[in-house]
């Protein structure tokens, strides 16, 4: 249950008249999509910090409200305000992005997501084109760009909605800018990515044109928004993925495919094949981590050998993981807790292995979603690693396979959302489309694999003899648990996806 204050968070609302909206503002925090604390008690919810970014129509205010939990945590999280006299459009933006609105004397007045409404977050754009430092009530948030920026272009702001952890808002097809909704204190892993691939010219990411920064008194800063260049043409994977699944699965029906023999040629034969579009993927991942390997780099970035120490740490973190998600008591995992001897062998096999290549800074959070197939080719974005994970986990080096497991399991997600946006398992023809559907991630995931080995053959980067297929398949186990988990906090409906992966495991 949240305790509403109102202490000095409520009160310094006050100045902009939206003081009595404090706790409309908290409610819509907690049930907003970039909310990671859905599985937690919440105790209570408070304004945290606050500046001024525009003072006239529309008013915009910088706000960071942190969240109190009963098991003793905090997260803080960042809502710009907009502030409007009614009447006024704002009105009908609708739940997701409307807050809340009171009656005045003068009319009402409408509080809203600031990245929402187009004069409202082009003050973002601002900010970054002068490079402004603006006090806030209990630190500063301060502005860096590296190329020429115009924010009195036509081409307006417009948020995308999409299910992230963060905020995208496009401005026609110049830039596109993220924000980050929670703010962790410290080195942001997704700018020293950025830095990093931009210093050795890593051509498949948005190139980086500025950023901002949120320092607390004298804490180190704190990445608050990140803003690239737009891709043009650019098509996620994802779409791309599904687009082909919907021809195969459409044929499949048509075909009455029975053999698995028919299978492979429908996938093989199919108009929309993606295996193409797979292997080159493979390719310019192995690029990827063929620049994070690089021995110039330095620090919590340089590469480093994996030998039996690590790749024991690895599985102890592996087994801890798994065996924390089977303590949740969740129902849903009952069948999962009597495969968990099958799924430790696979951590386990990690132990035996002498050489698990080196060590990089990865992705952390790599799936069709990640990627985009423009003009150019596929370029990789969100370095931010996966969300639910501590600044500290994702900063960490890894094997580049944990890349590669995640893109596998991602391949194994297109398949089955395909299906399910088809059909219900009661169907007659789900058994038959859902082994079409395995046939087309398995053939991905073998065009990926041999694409992605061709690059890297004496780079060194692999464990070697069949060491890589060792701790690929420990990093694909590892990857579903957490998917697990992640599925029951945010989308119970999907659990079954990983959840069919654990168990058919084998040893």
């Amino acid at each position: 249950m949240v305790t509403a204050s109102s202490g000095p968070g409520a009160a310094a609302l006050e100045p902009f008249g939206i003081a009595p909206l404090a706790g409309a503002i908290r409610g819509w925090l907690l049930r907003a999509r970039w909310f990671g604390g859905r599985r937690r008690q919440v105790e209570r919810v408070e304004l945290d910090d606050l500046a001024v970014l525009r003072a006239d129509a529309p008013t915009v205010i910088f706000t960071l409200w942190r969240v109190d939990y009963a098991d003793g945590g905090s997260e803080v999280y960042s809502l710009p305000l907009g502030i409007r006299t009614l009447p006024h459009p704002v009105a009908g933006l609708g739940p997701d992005r409307l807050i809340g609105s009171l009656e005045t004397g003068g009319g009402g007045v409408a509080v809203y997501d600031a990245l929402a409404e187009p004069d409202s977050s082009i003050v973002l754009w601002r900010m970054l084109a002068e490079e402004r430092e603006v006090e806030t009530a209990a630190g500063r948030l301060v502005s860096r760009r590296f190329a020429a920026l115009d924010p009195n272009t036509p081409e307006r702001p417009r948020l995308l909605d999409v299910e992230q952890s963060n905020s995208a808002v496009v401005r026609g097809q110049l830039d596109f800018l993220k924000w980050s909704r929670r703010i962790e204190p410290g080195p942001s892993v997704e700018l020293e990515m950025a830095e990093a691939l931009g210093e050795r010219g890593f051509a498949h990411v948005p190139a980086l044109r500025g950023h901002i920064s949120y320092r607390r008194g004298a804490g180190a800063p704190a990445l608050q928004a990140l803003l690239h260049a737009y891709l043009q043409n650019g098509t996620e994977g994802w779409r791309l993925a599904l687009t082909s699944l919907r021809d195969l699965y459409a044929s499949a029906e048509e075909a009455e495919t029975g053999s698995a023999r028919e299978r492979w040629e429908l996938v093989d034969d199919q108009g929309g094949s993606f295996q193409g579009e797979a292997a080159r993927l493979g390719a310019v991942t192995a690029e990827l981590h063929l620049a994070l390997a690089d021995p110039d780099l330095r620090g919590v970035l340089a590469p480093a050998p994996v030998g039996p120490a690590e790749l024991s740490a690895w599985a102890d973190v592996m087994t801890a993981q798994l065996d924390a998600l089977l303590a949740s008591g969740e129902p849903a995992l009952a069948p999962l807790d009597e495969r968990r001897k099958v799924l430790v062998a696979r951590f386990d096999a990690l132990r035996q292995l002498g050489d698990g290549g080196l060590a990089i800074r990865v992705h952390g959070d790599y799936h069709l979603g990640q990627v985009l197939r423009t003009d150019e080719g596929w370029k990789i974005i969100d370095f931010g690693g996966e969300p639910a994970g501590e600044v500290e986990d994702r900063r960490r080096r890894s094997s580049p396979l944990r890349d590669v497991a995640g893109m596998f399991r991602s391949f194994d997600y297109a398949a089955a959302a395909a299906l399910a946006e088809r059909m219900r398992p009661h169907d007659p023809l789900w058994q038959r489309l859902s082994a079409a559907g395995e046939a087309w991630a398995v053939a991905n995931r073998d065009a990926f694999w041999a694409a992605y080995l061709d690059r890297l053959e004496g780079s060194g980067l692999l464990p070697s003899g069949g060491g890589a297929l060792v701790v690929r398949h420990a990093f694909e186990v590892s990857k579903a648990v957490y998917e697990v988990g992640y599925e029951l906090g945010h989308r119970p409906d999907w659990v079954d996806i990983p959840l069919r992966f654990l168990l058919a495991a084998t040893p």
